[in-house]
């Protein structure tokens, strides 16, 4: 499902989407074209327990708030750190 599509049909709900089709903006970000709606609800609590769910099997899944704009931009930042 296109990501307009899925903005349109859930207005104020928390959506976790996965099979995620991006588009490459630059090297660091990217915009939601489309994909899959897994679970819809009303509570922010209950998507990240979704999300949790989903991705300790191993599913790449990433949820939008309701106040997530008509273009859906993700930032990926490099973790910057000590690792030990």
């Amino acid at each position: 499902m296109k990501w307009s599509e899925i903005k349109k049909s859930f207005p104020d709900k928390f959506v976790l989407i996965g099979d995620i089709v991006e588009e490459k903006i630059s090297e660091t970000r990217s915009k939601v074209i489309e994909g899959t709606v897994l679970e819809i609800s009303d509570n922010g609590n209950d998507i990240r327990k979704y999300y949790r769910q989903y991705r300790k099997m191993g599913k790449n899944v990433l949820f939008s708030l309701p106040s997530t704009s008509d273009e859906f931009i993700i930032e990926n930042i490099p973790y910057k750190g000590i690792v030990r």
